[in-house]
């Protein structure tokens, strides 16, 4: 099969160096990728199950879209062009025309839980806290997202219900959602949550980014339920040099945080040796400096 065509505008032509994926008048190449029967069930099942958005507002990258033909490695899917991706898949087999094992966003983590869905992870991405799904099991999980609350992937997800912070993503969705109350609203604008350090869907991620609306300086905020580790600092550290080498990055400062419940004074010491600015949080949205 050479092209086909799927729900909501989403049509599909086989090119020599792989997929041209178009919707919405934008399109990119998926990259080695061929047009299988079972890439074509894939991509049936995904939008079957409200996942009908192969391009949005931010991914694919505009530099990486058509007539680029050097694309990008991955077919992934959303439920909507506005939220964050759902699922990645960036393996293809060419032996088998099929395809590999799945990244899920991690902030479905909660939903799968709770469904009791004990067979389909491979295990969680320990730095982006994806979820990664086996290749046998990537269409069945597909089919349980069909009814899965969606929203959990906007930048200002629905507030969380009770008193303290359950998961990293309810001190996140503190701070974006009270983000003229912090001590940084009155330099910096938000730019984007979960940022893409290494750019891809299966990058590391930034918890907070924002830029110096006057100098163009920015800010990178790393966040920690309970008490912050070492290895919390050398995160904020390493995501500040990837940054520093990064074309998009050239002009402005890059100035780091760490934000946890608690952080003892040796990570505070870390901390002011490595430059990055520390803050505890307390319930609902206390923000003490510590370093």
């Amino acid at each position: 099969m050479n092209h086909q065509a799927y729900s909501n505008g989403i049509q599909i032509e086989q090119l020599e160096g792989g997929l041209l994926i178009q919707q919405g008048g934008e399109a990119y190449i998926a990259r080695s990728w061929r047009l299988t029967p079972a890439v074509d069930h894939l991509i049936r099942t995904a939008a079957a199950s409200g996942l009908d958005w192969m391009i949005r507002s931010d991914h694919p990258l505009r530099k990486a879209r058509w007539p680029n033909a050097r694309g990008v490695v991955y077919l992934a899917f959303s439920a909507s062009p506005d939220l964050q991706w759902s699922v990645a898949i960036d393996t293809f087999r060419p032996a088998r025309g099929d395809f590999g094992h799945a990244v899920f966003n991690g902030k479905y983590h909660a939903q799968f839980v709770t469904r009791s869905i004990p067979f389909v992870f491979e295990g969680r991405n320990k730095t982006s806290g994806h979820l990664v799904v086996a290749r046998d099991f990537v269409i069945p999980t597909l089919v349980e997202l069909a009814d899965f609350d969606h929203s959990v992937l906007a930048l200002n997800r629905t507030p969380h219900q009770g008193d303290g912070f359950t998961t990293e993503y309810v001190i996140q969705h503190s701070i974006l959602a009270n983000w003229e109350q912090t001590p940084w609203a009155g330099r910096y604008d938000l730019v984007q949550d979960e940022f893409p350090v290494d750019g891809g869907l299966t990058s590391r991620r930034i918890d907070i980014l924002g830029r110096d609306r006057s100098t163009g300086d920015w800010l990178i905020i790393e966040l920690k339920r309970a008490e912050a580790r070492p290895e919390a600092v050398e995160q904020v550290a390493d995501y500040l040099l990837a940054l520093g080498k990064r074309d998009d990055f050239v002009y402005g400062k890059l100035d780091g945080v760490l934000v946890a419940e608690r952080i003892p004074t040796s990570v505070r010491s870390l901390a002011k040796a490595e430059g990055i600015t520390a803050y505890e949080i307390g319930w609902p949205m206390q923000l003490t400096r510590v370093a």
